[in-house]
């Protein structure tokens, strides 16, 4: 061979062996295999209804008998999302104030074989309504004391319903008995459920979501059984509206806004029945009204309206670890309204109709291995709800009619980033 050819065929043979001793190195000092472990959900997912309905039920509470342990937790919305249950038995138990207890439910998972499989499981639970059945015969007529909470005899009466003698009562088959057992019993709303805390001497109410009906936030909400139940002579609702307003509200200005109070039931197939005020007390603190049927009966302030204007993306928020070591850590986003905001000092009371700051938040915990060389870094955002609240009662409060309201929404899954601690390349995974 000649010496030219010996010196390429050597000079090749010391590229190939550096090509190889570079990338081992590389190798061996970059990040982890970005599929030797693959995210996978596996969630289970509980949600409550109305046994009578199906209607969901939100903010309930359930108890978890899981193979890992017992599980408590209250829904901030109308689910409870487990993460990464155990293959096993879990026997659930839902429940929420003026509702039944349900009996245990069990149902039992079984894990994918696939490590690298998604899974959701979703299971519903039906909750009845509580309520004392009162029975009222067509001679006699009679009054139903509805209860601020049905569980508990000795609360405050919210509304009362009075049948007249003598009427004729029709059943949802048709039938026309001439005695019959009505209950009566009051819904919270979710503002109304939400806890009110007091944090460094302020007070706010942990408000999860805005709960509408049509454009309308519901004041409050009362279940009248038999559901259909019709009659030949109106019954008589008188409600007690005097905890809707604050305490400094001119008695004006509160005659004006309850001139705007209406009776509304949603149809099934999604129309509204209103009803006006038949009249008010002398103090303007009850407002009567006469229904025909008994259905479930929504208050609302038809002064008042809502509407999603859109959604949009939080600022990224971000958090880092120590060279080498785990991260682990809860991401938040919290828009709070402010009672005493000199600018809009009512805009809480609108959404909560409770004295005290109005307060959304929505959470993220997450929890990162270390990797040797390299240092975490985790971001996150959430979806916010951007709402538009509007006032239109006349005369009232003129300069402040539109207000804008901003509610953050679950997160998305933290995102993961291993960096070098001396800050070249990088590798991501997560979410």
């Amino acid at each position: 061979m000649k010496k030219s050819n010996l010196k390429l065929v050597l000079a090749l043979l010391l590229v190939t062996i550096a090509g190889i001793i570079v990338y081992s190195c590389r190798k061996s000092e970059g990040p982890p295999d970005p599929n030797a472990s693959i995210p996978v959900q596996r969630l289970l997912v509980i949600s409550a209804l109305n046994s009578f309905t199906n209607d969901s039920i939100g903010q309930f509470s359930v108890a978890i008998t899981a193979p890992s342990g017992t599980i408590n937790q209250v829904a901030t919305g109308n689910t409870v999302v487990i993460k990464d249950p155990v293959s096993g038995t879990y026997v659930i138990v839902v429940s929420k104030t003026g509702y039944n207890t349900a009996t245990a439910k069990t149902i039992n998972i079984a894990l994918p074989s696939d490590a690298k499989s998604s899974m959701i499981v979703q299971t519903s639970v039906g909750l009845t309504k509580v309520a004392p059945a009162v029975v009222i015969t067509a001679a006699t007529g009679g009054a139903i004391p509805v209860k601020a909470n049905s569980e508990v005899t000795t609360s405050a009466t919210i509304a009362t319903v009075t049948v007249a003698p003598a009427t004729v009562f029709t059943l949802a088959d048709g039938s026309k008995p001439a005695t019959v057992s009505i209950t009566s019993t009051n819904v919270p709303v979710n503002t109304q459920l939400a806890p009110m805390l007091n944090i460094g001497g302020v007070t706010e109410v942990q408000v999860s979501a805005i709960e509408v009906i049509k454009d309308q936030i519901p004041v409050k909400t009362l279940d009248l059984q038999p559901e259909g139940m019709t009659f030949d002579k109106p019954m008589v609702i008188d409600m007690y509206i005097g905890d809707l307003y604050p305490s400094d509200m001119p008695i004006a200005i509160k005659t004006l806004k309850q001139d705007g109070l209406t009776l509304n039931y949603v149809r099934k197939d999604g129309t509204v029945e209103v009803i006006l005020p038949d009249h008010f007390s002398a103090d303007r603190n009850t407002v009567y009204y006469k229904i025909t049927h008994f259905s479930k009966w929504n208050l609302l302030d038809n002064w008042l309206s809502i509407r999603l204007i859109n959604t949009t993306k939080s600022a990224v928020q971000s958090q880092s670890g120590a060279c080498g070591g785990p991260l682990g850590g809860t991401f938040e986003y919290i828009t709070r309204y402010r009672m005493n905001d000199p600018s809009d000092p009512y805009r809480p009371w609108l959404l909560t109709a409770r004295w005290a700051d109005a307060v959304y938040s929505v959470k993220e915990n997450f929890s990162f291995p270390g990797q040797t060389g390299f240092y975490v870094v985790a971001t996150w955002q959430c979806t916010l709800e951007n709402w538009e609240l509007t006032d239109r009662c006349p005369g009232f409060w003129q300069q402040w009619r539109i207000r804008s309201i901003v509610i953050p929404q679950k997160g998305e899954m933290p995102k993961l980033q291993y960096v070098p601690c001396h800050n070249q390349g990088g590798h991501n995974q997560g979410g």
